[in-house]
């Protein structure tokens, strides 16, 4: 028996990159696109924006306030390899 792939609409309006030809590859892709949009949705909540830059230690551009907020509440969160909040 052979399973061939059949696309029911154009790779550009779907928003599909063109070269996921394999079921690994697509998951890869689908993979970052996850990861950039939750990296945006984070870095638009001021409070989250705030919190990786405490985390990573750039402290200085936060005000005083800011860092005050942050680092009650610091130590119960990290910083993946992705620069997305755990």
């Amino acid at each position: 028996m052979q399973v061939s792939a059949v696309t029911t609409r154009s790779k550009a309006r779907s928003g599909v990159r063109s070269g996921c030809n394999s079921p690994v590859l697509c998951e890869e892709v689908i993979r970052e696109l996850r990861i950039e949009r939750i990296r945006q949705a984070q870095d638009e909540e001021a409070w989250i924006h705030n919190l990786k830059k405490h985390l990573v230690g750039e402290i200085r551009d936060l005000t005083q306030e800011e860092a005050r907020s942050c680092g009650s509440i610091v130590m119960d969160y990290e910083v993946d390899r992705h620069d997305l909040l755990l």
